[in-house]
């Protein structure tokens, strides 16, 4: 047969002591609310059951029809043998389900935890939320020494060793942000290491490894954490209240990272020096005459009373200046790691999403121009001033304010977040129009890869994170 009587309702039929019902069904034979199947058609399924074979004697045992009565004797005989139902199936107790069920939870929990472990060996994800209070300056407080400066700050200094199983290899310094073992440092001191690995020493003459957490190019920051805690992290200052002439010092490890930071002493030469890049960004970075030197990128620039106010960076590329160093302000440092640690890129920078070229009297003077501003050179297809602004018309206000350099307009951009609505003044042509603006997030990407060039580790790529000078804040 290709269908055979549902087991459950022949053994409660049989040890109800019912009959089973001589009628037949053509496909399946489901049982009826009383147990006993409804009365069908019979139809042959060509076998042929005979008194003499012993699947009768079963058929009977079982309270089944007899087969000579159900079936019609087919041309050909077919052997068959009958299907018995299982008496003596025991179902799996419920202790040992639960023993079962506990063995698999436990091998996916130890397959997830080598995975995870091997991934986090290379870097770490997390959505922690960690912030730094920006420290007001002291009132009425004596200045310390430069040995004292250095004692309070020299914890919280590490040297950092960046290499890669090719052979690359650079050196840089770190300062620790929090006492559970984040770091922050440059982003460009692996810009060149491929799949880069992280040596951090600290001031007790320890080594640790580290992970990289996320890096950003354009404020050229990164954040790395160390798998442990108790560590000592800087005190921040609050980097708006600088001034021009202000004794600073700067600590770092410029020459090996495994020895001791080392200290230069110097002055605020610029509270907010706009430096540009060949990338088309720029960044207000504080300057001193305070040494900055190959390997010191990702140290501390530290007021006298022992706050470190930047984290520093080598020297401007392409000019050949003594005695200017740079530093990336504490405010702009705690907004960008914070959101490194959190969401691991920065989110909430705006963008205005132009390219330009800034007019000044002197420019407009020579190219005819009738007004200051800047002349759009074109706009991207994400800025909001799309299909309103086109190339060739020039920028003259921004929220009210006459544009009469780039920092103005730069300025008002870096202290939004994306989301923000600015007002822009635009002259076309003959007309004067003004739009309203949603500046966009400008989220960038780190340096960091984890795959080797084998091109940037040619020749080794050994040296220190800012041999030469640095093009900030892209790598050398």
């Amino acid at each position: 047969m290709d269908d055979f009587m549902n087991k459950n309702d022949i053994d409660d039929n049989a040890s109800a002591g019912q009959p089973v019902s001589d009628n037949t069904e053509t496909s399946d034979f489901a049982g009826s609310a009383d147990g006993n199947i409804p009365n069908q058609t019979a139809q042959s399924d060509g076998f042929q059951n005979t008194a003499e074979n012993p699947s009768e004697q079963n058929a009977q045992q079982f309270g089944y029809p007899p087969f000579d009565n159900m079936y019609t004797a087919p041309q050909n005989r077919i052997n068959y043998t009958d299907v018995l139902p299982v008496r003596d199936y025991k179902p799996m107790s419920k202790g040992l389900k639960v023993f079962a069920g506990i063995m698999a939870a436990v091998i996916l929990m130890t397959a997830a935890s080598v995975a995870g472990y091997f991934l986090g060996r290379s870097s770490v994800k997390t959505t922690a939320e960690i912030s730094v209070d920006l420290a007001a300056k002291p009132a009425d407080t004596d200045e310390m020494t430069a040995a004292q400066v250095y004692d309070k700050v020299n914890d919280s200094v590490v040297g950092i060793t960046v290499y890669n199983s090719a052979g690359g290899g650079s050196q840089a310094s770190g300062v620790f942000y929090s006492e559970d073992g984040y770091i922050v440092t440059n982003d460009h001191i692996y810009a060149e290491i491929g799949a880069p690995k992280f040596k951090v020493y600290t001031s007790d003459g320890k080594e640790y490894d580290a992970v990289f957490v996320a890096g950003d190019q354009i404020s050229d920051l990164a954040v790395l954490k160390i798998d442990a805690s108790g560590f000592t992290p800087a005190e921040f200052g609050d980097s708006d209240q600088i001034v021009y002439g202000e004794n600073v010092v700067a600590i770092g490890r410029p020459s090996d990272a495994t020895h001791d930071s080392s200290i230069t002493k110097g002055v605020i030469s610029s509270t907010g020096r706009r430096v540009s890049t060949s990338s088309n960004y720029s960044a207000k970075l504080i300057q001193t005459d305070s040494a900055i030197n190959p390997g010191s990128s990702g140290g501390a620039l530290v007021n006298m009373y022992g706050q470190v106010i930047g984290i520093t960076s080598s020297k401007l590329a392409g000019i050949s200046y003594d005695a200017i160093g740079y530093a990336i302000p504490t405010k702009t440092m705690k907004r960008i790691c914070e959101e490194l640690i959190k969401d691991g890129k920065v989110t909430s920078r705006a963008k205005l999403g132009i390219t330009y070229t800034a007019i000044n009297s002197v420019t407009a003077e020579i190219n005819g121009y009738d007004t200051v501003g800047l002349y759009v050179a074109s706009v991207t297809e994400d800025s909001d001033l799309y299909g309103k602004v086109k190339e060739g018309d020039i920028i003259t206000q921004i929220n009210g304010i006459n544009v009469t350099s780039d920092d103005i307009v730069l300025d008002i951009i870096e202290n939004s977040v994306a989301g923000d609505t600015i007002t822009v003044t635009v002259i076309s042509g003959n007309t004067t129009k003004t739009f309203e603006a949603e500046l966009k997030a400008n989220i960038g990407t780190s340096s960091y890869s984890s795959t080797i060039n084998s091109e940037s580790n040619a020749d080794g790529g050994s040296g220190n994170s800012g041999d030469g000078t640095f093009d900030f804040p892209f790598g050398e």
